[in-house]
C-alpha cells in the first residue's frame, strides 16, 4: 500500500470558477487511503476553503507550513484533530495549524470510482 498525502491541484470548469471566491482551493488525494468511515478514495478532489471558523464535527486540512505536511483529520469534541484515511493527528512536536476546512469533495466517475 504507498503513502497517502495530498497534493494541490486547479480545477477548470465550474470547481475553477469556484475557487475564485472566500480564498478557497483544491487538494487531491493521491495514494490508497486506510478503509475508515470518511470512504476516501484514490483521486477524491477536496475543495478547501481558508478563514472560516472550525467547528467540531468538520473535516479539515491541518500541516506544519510545509506542503509534505497537508494532512485531513475530524475536528473532535475537545477541539484535537483525529487523523483519517492512514493520515495521522498533528504530534505534539511540530505545532499544527488548520490550512482549512473541506466545503467539498469531487469524485470522478470512471476508473472504478463510485460517485460521492
Amino acid at each position: 500500500m504507498s503513502a497517502v498525502m495530498l497534493e494541490e491541484v486547479k480545477m477548470d470548469g465550474q470547481a475553477g470558477q469556484f475557487a475564485n471566491r472566500k480564498n478557497t482551493f483544491f487538494l487531491a488525494l493521491r495514494g490508497v487511503a486506510v478503509a475508515d468511515d470518511e470512504n476516501l478514495q484514490d483521486g477524491d478532489v477536496f475543495a478547501i476553503t481558508e478563514g472560516v471558523d472550525v467547528e467540531v464535527g468538520d473535516l479539515v486540512v491541518w500541516w506544519t507550513g510545509l506542503a509534505r505536511t497537508l494532512a485531513l483529520a475530524r475536528v473532535q469534541e475537545d477541539l484535537s484533530f483525529k487523523g483519517v484515511g492512514g493520515f495521522p493527528p498533528p504530534s505534539d512536536e511540530q505545532p499544527a495549524k488548520v490550512r482549512g476546512v473541506v466545503v467539498g469533495r469531487l469524485r470522478q466517475f470512471g476508473s472504478g470510482h463510485q460517485g460521492a
